[in-house]
């Protein structure tokens, strides 16, 4: 499995951006392209190198000759934040898919191109997996943070609950539910279109806090007719929950 790094000028975040590749062409039993393609996203404080470091996703995307693209999102929860130049949706969601299917023998079809991610990147990867359905056939979502119906409560300590950095990264509180910064209201526009919703591989630990929040959203895709796989087991908001989920995902899930 070679590992590649490379940095390139965005035109949608007007800068150089780095990632992380991983691409299934030194393997024992060498594959040739196109390779289907997992975008797999970080969580808040994390980088690019996340999984590299932190998971075995090399080994089991290996097994499955599968490539993994793994971009910096910062902490901007992969939205769209124009006065800023951190348009980070229209990069992962269409940007970067372009960018790296120039770059490398990856596959075009929606349905070798799936999208992923951990916490922030869980919320990242289901609401640009659903902005950009027409690109990705399934999304995984290991306890994302789907945090938007707390908005109006009182923030809690720490630096994620802030109450202006909650307002900067979500805007107003009374137009978020009905906006495109919610996954459960753009998977409702798919319905009400006709269009196809990706597949859901949805999983959350149960000591997690997130986990009720998690529970709501599969019943939610659930009643829309989505295909949804949603798996809670004993687990926190960590990397011993998120390997398990990304070993079973990629080599048992992923219609590789």
């Amino acid at each position: 499995m070679a590992f590649l790094q490379a940095d390139v000028k965005s035109a949608v975040l007007r800068r150089k951006v780095h990632m992380n590749i991983f691409l299934p062409t030194d393997t024992d039993q060498p594959v040739s392209g196109p390779y289907p393609t997992l975008y797999l996203l970080h969580g808040i404080f994390g980088n690019s190198s996340s999984w590299v470091t932190s998971s075995n996703v090399q080994r089991y995307a290996e097994q499955k000759h599968l490539a993994v693209v793994m971009p910096d999102g910062e902490n901007g929860f992969y939205l769209d934040h124009e006065d800023y130049m951190n348009c980070f949706s229209r990069y992962v969601g269409d940007e970067l898919v372009q960018l790296t299917r120039d770059m490398f023998p990856l596959s075009h079809e929606r349905d070798r191109t799936f999208i992923g991610g951990l916490s922030m990147g869980g919320y990242g990867a289901l609401l640009n997996g659903l902005k950009y359905a027409g690109t990705f056939g399934a999304i995984l979502a290991f306890s994302s943070a789907l945090i938007l119906d707390d908005l109006k409560k009182e923030p809690g300590e720490g630096p994620v609950a802030h109450k202006g950095y909650m307002r900067a990264m979500f805007g107003d509180p009374d137009a978020v539910l009905d906006s495109d910064k919610n996954p459960v209201f753009l998977a409702k526009t798919l319905a009400q279109e006709g269009k196809p919703i990706p597949r859901l591989y949805l999983s959350c630990g149960e000591q997690d806090s997130l986990c009720p929040a998690n529970v709501r959203f599969a019943r939610d895709m659930e009643e829309l007719g989505a295909d949804v796989t949603f798996r809670t087991s004993p687990g926190h908001h960590d990397w011993d929950f998120w390997e398990q989920e990304i070993r079973h995902t990629v080599l048992n899930w992923l219609p590789l």
